[in-house]
């Protein structure tokens, strides 16, 4: 599933009346989230113009929507209620109405299901295209360091009660054997999913090989798969990863 993270930012007044910038966290399936940004200024210059904040958080969606894969699903979070709804259902503002038709004629065009949904700005990857889009306003960019990147290859046999762990970053390979407890309330396989995350660094975007779907599944929604202290245990580590910014994807 392709997400992406949008927002926008806008001033009228002070040394940056009129100028707009938009912001977006693309994740997309096995690959570094994308961080993607641009400015908007002036409502004369129609799609790349900007008038108002719901017209650079339109344009977020819009740019969102032309990074991502043809053919493809498409979920967007933005913390915009009114630029959801225009999308939605239009708007009675005409310029955002405008913007919102161009969403969903080149959603259409493109064979992409956009499904919305309003996010925190809280939630670590808002706040990073919130960021995005303030930068992109002031005329800042480009000053964001590259990431750091890892993988972690996860080996395990249903027989063993262990499992083999090898991590790569940069200039760096580590293997270790995991201990497994298969009497533990939490399965084997996400016990060893939440040892290979447990390997990251802080700010590390770290790609998971060969985790299994049991594990997988158990990771991203914990509250319903699990109960008690299994799903304290993944939703500790979810936390620290999150407290760590680490973004955790999976090879597809």
């Amino acid at each position: 599933m392709n997400h992406a993270f949008v927002d926008g930012s806008y001033s009228d007044s002070g040394e940056y009346a009129g100028v707009g910038g938009w912001g977006i966290v693309l994740l997309l399936p096995g690959q570094p989230p994308r961080r993607i940004q641009g400015r908007a200024v002036g409502a004369a210059a129609g799609v790349n113009g900007a008038e108002d904040n719901n017209a650079t958080e339109l344009r977020a969606v819009l740019e969102a929507l032309r990074h991502a894969p043809e053919g493809e699903a498409l979920t967007v979070y933005s913390d915009n209620t009114s630029t959801l709804n225009s999308i939605r259902r239009g708007s009675l503002s005409v310029s955002q109405d405008e913007l919102a038709a161009l969403i969903r004629r080149e959603a259409a065009e493109r064979g992409t299901e956009l499904r919305l949904h309003r996010a925190s700005r809280e939630r670590r990857h808002m706040r990073a295209a919130h960021d995005l889009a303030n930068e992109a306003r002031r005329d800042q960019t480009g000053r964001e360091p590259a990431p750091v990147h890892a993988e972690a290859l996860i080996v395990q046999a249903p027989w063993r009660a262990s499992a083999t762990i090898t991590l790569r970053r940069q200039g760096e390979k580590v293997t270790l054997e995991l201990p497994l407890d298969p009497a533990a309330p939490l399965p084997s396989t996400a016990q060893a999913l939440l040892g290979a995350v447990a390997l990251a660094q802080p700010g590390e975007t770290l790609l998971v090989r060969r985790a299994s779907a049991l594990a997988r599944a158990i990771w991203e929604k914990p509250q319903r798969a699990l109960e008690g202290v299994a799903r304290t245990a993944v939703q500790a580590g979810r936390h620290s990863v999150e407290e760590r910014g680490i973004t955790v994807l999976f090879e597809s």
